[in-house]
């Protein structure tokens, strides 16, 4: 039986029950205020040293949030999430995960702390590298120099830079922990997210009952050196995809012809593409060069979704129409800043780029789309970041008995199952899977509740021994998109306005529909996307793949009363008006 929002108002801390007194100080929780948080969560912030080694100075107040168990029979170890980035906020995430992990929440609280300098635990963020300019920006260098240097100016007044790592963010963590008593977690991490938990079984074993690792990043992976030869292996993998399919080889004959062009045409000149910025709506201008191209095309391997519109964008800037491309690559480009910038640099500067040796580049770059683009720019800018002193032993392999499930995906463009083969070889009670077509992510991915089975059995279970990972086989990727969609159509002033409002969902939080300018524009999960009308009802979000829509339901010539939110690869979504 769900937990209502009154009994969490009335329950202002927790104690695990069964061990005692907690390890710690006690951490008191009450109400949260952060309305996209399911409404029983409780929220508190707990203080820890920015320089935990001299445990004085400076504190860092950690926002922490848990979803308590709903039913009676409430067992004492949590679920605890870490995203990826790295500068992400995991309690943003905390609807999302809740309800995809349904099941777990039954008997489990699940718990969410947003690592020091990121999210709500005193962000590190670069407002100099946001704004007017930063989609071209970000293009052209990846993180401006000139920009880090006046954000770590800034930062430095307020922050110690060099305290900023996984290390310390670890440990923080297991500081919460003791707080709130619970004596072993079982973590889950994505991405970044997974060298977070890999840390974690480094340096606090005992406190991991299991763990689940997908896309894993290990601690020797050292950022951006490998990223070209893992782009050019996914991007590779979906061409020949394409060509194994009738339906996109006949469409899309000669793709790798197509790439070639729209690399050499880029090559020549920028192609320069005037858009709608989808905060403002007022018109833009956006230069294509060849590391724009490529950063974009890097990021459509990301996921399913977007890697499924990778032949038909490339084919239309190939014959000269650069528009669907250069929307999707402003897309990434603002929606990218999501993460912490301070919090990305400071990991990525102590703990990857040091490690990268001059002689190591050219054989890591050979033959790639992406070159080394993307070490030059992290180079450059962490010329210009405070950095801790990593030693070397950090990139040793993680060794460890705790059950751990390790899932990768087989077209992942920055994380590849290499990485999950590596780090099995030490993880000595592990099990490794690999998902189909996947890439970064497996969202898109047509079967996706076999990867939450699979997460719900290996915590419930403690082990990773009786795992069947045969529905894996199950699962398809989304079909090849072979067109761009029914046209824009005109829609009357008034029955746009008619679908202005906040529409709220279980998985997606709250969702604001305004209009600017004559434009429905959407506003989710701080990012914002034009919405093209191609029915009166039925919209289009740019800079999304194909399959993603917004279907408003309307009664009569009122206001709409709902809108069902279609997203590839998971079950339609329908949120309500807010009143």
């Amino acid at each position: 039986m769900k937990r209502n929002a009154f009994l969490a108002v009335l329950c202002l801390s927790i104690l695990s029950p069964g061990t005692g007194h907690a390890a710690g100080p006690r951490l008191t929780l009450g109400p949260c205020t952060d309305a996209r948080l399911p409404k029983d969560a409780r929220c508190g912030t707990y203080e820890v040293f920015e320089n935990r080694a001299a445990k004085t100075g400076r504190k860092v107040p950690l926002r922490v949030v848990v979803l308590p168990a709903l039913g009676p029979d409430r067992l004492p170890d949590p679920v605890v999430y870490f995203t990826g980035g790295p500068g992400n906020s995991n309690a943003r995430l905390a609807a999302g995960v809740s309800y995809e992990l349904a099941p777990l929440r039954q008997r489990r609280d699940f718990l969410f702390v947003d690592l020091r300098g990121t999210g709500g635990s005193a962000p590190l963020e670069c407002p100099e590298l946001h704004g007017a300019g930063s989609v071209q920006e970000f293009f052209d260098s990846f993180r401006p120099a000139d920009k880090v240097r006046a954000c770590r100016d800034r930062l430095s007044k307020i922050a110690d830079l060099a305290q900023y790592t996984t290390d310390n963010a670890v440990d923080d963590v297991d500081e919460v922990r003791a707080a709130l008593g619970y004596p072993q977690m079982n973590l889950i991490g994505a991405s970044y997210g997974t060298r977070v938990v890999l840390v974690y079984l480094r340096r606090h074993p005992g406190k991991v009952r299991t763990a689940i690792l997908e896309g894993v990043a290990l601690t020797s992976d050292r950022g951006p050196l490998l990223f070209a030869r893992f782009a050019q292996a996914a991007l590779d993998g979906l061409v020949a995809e394409c060509a194994a399919d009738t339906a996109c080889a006949k469409a899309f004959p000669r793709l790798q012809d197509d790439v070639a062009a729209v690399f050499a045409a880029a090559d020549r000149q920028p192609a320069r593409v005037n858009l709608l910025d989808p905060k403002t709506v007022k018109p833009y201008e956006v230069r294509l060069s060849r590391g724009a191209v490529a950063q974009t095309l890097r990021y459509m391997l990301y996921d399913p979704a977007s890697a499924s519109g990778l032949p038909l964008q490339v084919h239309l800037a190939a014959q000269g129409n650069w528009k669907p491309l250069a929307e999707t690559a402003s897309s990434f480009a603002r929606n990218l800043g999501v993460a912490t910038d301070g919090y990305y640099l400071a990991i990525t500067c102590s703990e990857d780029v040091p490690f990268i040796r001059d002689e190591e580049i050219p054989a890591a770059v050979a033959g790639t789309f992406l070159g080394d683009l993307r070490i030059r720019a992290q180079r450059a800018a962490c010329a210009e970041w405070p950095t801790a002193k990593v030693p070397e032993s950090y990139l040793a392999p993680v060794t460890s008995d705790v059950p751990v499930l390790i899932v990768n995906h087989e077209r992942d463009p920055v994380t590849p199952p290499s990485r999950g083969d590596e780090a099995a070889r030490t993880l000595r009670h592990s099990k490794s899977i690999v998902t189909p077509d996947a890439g970064h992510v497996a969202e898109g991915i047509k079967g996706l509740e076999c990867l939450t089975s699979l997460f719900v059995k290996t915590i419930e279970d403690g082990s990773v021994d009786r795992l069947d990972p045969s529905c894996i086989a199950k699962m398809e990727r989304p079909a090849f998109i072979l067109s761009e969609g029914d046209p824009e159509v005109a829609v009357g002033r008034a029955d746009l306005e008619a679908l202005v409002g906040s529409y709220a969902g279980e998985q997606n939080g709250t969702m604001k529909i305004d209009l600017v300018e004559g434009r429905l524009r959407m506003e989710i999960w701080s990012s914002a996307f034009i919405l093209v009308p191609t029915a009166a009802t039925r919209f289009r979000p740019d800079g999304l793949p194909g399959g993603y829509a917004l279907r408003f339901e309307r009664d009569g010539k009122g206001p709409a009363t709902a809108v069902i939110l279609v997203q590839p690869g998971f079950p339609d979504e329908r949120m309500m008006r807010k009143p």
